[in-house]
């Protein structure tokens, strides 16, 4: 089976990863069938994508993917000390984050008792089913970017606990606020779609299709895209990454923070198909046509797990959660991984996507993402205080937070704006990314020197539709599929120089 590689695929993506515990807005989607025609980005353009982001986080280091480099990398973690700490993934039939009453104290510090924070919790945050809506992603962020809180910290400073006036924090407390506030977690999908089939109907599969050439939100993570992300993230850079352990239609997001892994190989296309163990499923197989060697890997991931009830090692160092993988790995004729194939069962039993967290953006009040009512500013210096950091600036407080944090690369924050001229949002965001469920929803805001022009809008390289900016402001409504996607915008107008308007804009579908 022809498998694309998927190793890039959200840009200018901002807020929660739209994949999480939680519900991600709308009716359930089901994606394509198999032999149904979808318009995703091509392979270079994902690959493109990764390597210009990472390039941009991680300044000098360019992502590899050839497989003499990736080799020297058969480990990898991050520094002891970045161990991601044990915490609940907060489950919405338990209350939320609420669930000890930390919201209840924090309306009783910052709104003098009026419910704000935990009302919106109760409101937006407390499905009994599912079971599974929680905020798994927004703890994932929390352990592993954030050291586990320490110390209470008191609201206001210096009071005196038990006056009327006074709210102490537990650690318990700073944990919960900061795993709700990384709810709205800026984040970079690197390889994946959330799959929306049960687990019956992702075995009852078929494990030929009939477009060879693409994945679809069922069969990815294409696993070649999977081991380059761990080493290059991981092992390289010693960042933690994050996964959904599922890839049915339940979404659990733990932190990967360990990998290892052995191989066997170089392999010929004989070997290489026996190793696949497909048994009497299918007559033939084929690999990518670039293919010239193939190389089989077991991999190991360490990940921390979440339980459901606040655990009594809460704050701890976590003991690692161990996840075996076995694929083939396929290189091309300069020995570049250019995709792979699960081997046997794992064709129905490995990640959905993978992505890595950054810092929170401000919360936009979606039911999806984190609680509005609370302020990134009072909960980051709530955190800082609790371990004894720099409240205003706590992450570049050296030596004493020796993490190596990234920030989201300030060039790739403005998604869908070009200043004087037009403004876009895709259902009611700027942020790069929309929930499926529905159709997509684009608003172009137009200045007053483009309402003379007509823009025609294409999805993919397809033409979606040409429309007026007679009135300032245009609509429509659109179908698109899940994972990475561009928007072309070409403007005709007598006005304006093209080159001044004329964009390509990246979103992420899930």
């Amino acid at each position: 089976m022809n498998f694309k590689l998927k190793l890039a695929i959200a840009a200018s993506l901002m807020g929660a990863p739209g994949c999480q515990c939680q519900r991600s807005g709308g009716t359930a989607q089901a994606f394509p069938a198999r032999n149904s025609p979808v318009l995703y980005a091509t392979d270079q353009i994902e690959l493109d994508d990764i390597r210009d982001f990472f390039k941009q986080t991680f300044g000098t280091p360019d992502y590899i993917t050839q497989w003499s480099e990736v080799d020297k990398y058969r480990a990898g973690s991050v520094e002891d000390f970045r161990i991601p700490y044990v915490d609940t993934w907060y489950p919405e039939l338990n209350a939320g984050t609420n669930q000890i009453g930390t919201l209840n104290k924090y309306d009783q510090a910052f709104y003098g008792g009026e419910s704000k924070a935990a009302k919106w919790e109760a409101d937006h945050h407390s499905r009994i089913t599912p079971s599974w809506y929680g905020h798994c992603n927004g703890t994932a962020v929390a352990v592993s970017r954030y050291q586990s809180p320490k110390n209470a910290v008191k609201r206001p400073k210096g009071c005196v606990v038990g006056s009327a006036s006074c709210v102490e924090f537990s650690p318990a407390d700073v944990r919960a606020l900061i795993s709700e506030m990384n709810m709205n977690a800026r984040a970079k999908f690197i390889s994946g779609r959330r799959c929306n089939l049960s687990a019956a109907e992702v075995q009852s599969r078929p494990p030929l299709r009939a477009d060879p050439t693409v994945m679809d939100a069922c069969d990815d993570v294409n696993p070649g895209s999977l081991h380059v992300s761990l080493v290059n993230f991981l092992g390289r850079m010693k960042q933690p990454l994050v996964f959904d352990e599922n890839m049915n239609d339940e979404v659990w997001n733990y932190p990967i923070y360990k990998y290892r892994y052995t191989t066997s190989g170089p392999l010929d296309e004989a070997a290489a198909v026996a190793a696949l163990q497909l048994g009497q499923q299918v007559d033939s197989w084929v690999f990518n046509p670039k293919a010239r060697s193939w190389v089989k890997v077991t991999m190991v991931v360490s990940y921390r797990n979440a339980p459901t009830e606040m655990p009594a090692n809460a704050g701890a160092v976590a003991n690692p959660v161990d996840l075996t993988f076995e694929y083939v790995l396929e290189l091309d004729d300069n020995g570049d991984v250019i995709g792979g194939e699960w081997v046997g069962n794992y064709r129905y039993n490995h990640p959905d996507f993978i992505w890595m967290p950054f810092e929170p953006s401000t919360p936009t009040g979606d039911d999806s993402r984190g609680n509005p009512q609370l302020s990134n500013k009072e909960v980051t210096a709530i955190w800082a205080e609790s371990v004894g950091l720099d409240p205003v600036n706590p992450f570049r407080d050296k030596p004493k937070n020796n993490f190596d944090i990234r920030f989201y690369p300030p060039s790739q924050l403005t998604w869908g704006s070009v200043a004087g001229y037009y403004s876009m949002l895709l259902d009611g965001r700027n942020t790069g990314s929309l929930f499926l469920g529905k159709k997509a929803h684009m608003r172009i805001d137009v200045a007053e020197v483009l309402k003379d022009a007509n823009v025609e809008v294409f999805l993919n390289g397809k033409p979606l539709d040409t429309l007026p900016a007679t009135t300032g402001q245009i609509d429509m409504l659109f179908d698109s599929p899940p994972g990475l996607n561009i928007l072309t915008l070409k403007w005709a107008s007598a006005r304006v120089n093209e080159s001044e308007v004329n964009w390509e804009w990246k979103y992420y579908a899930m």
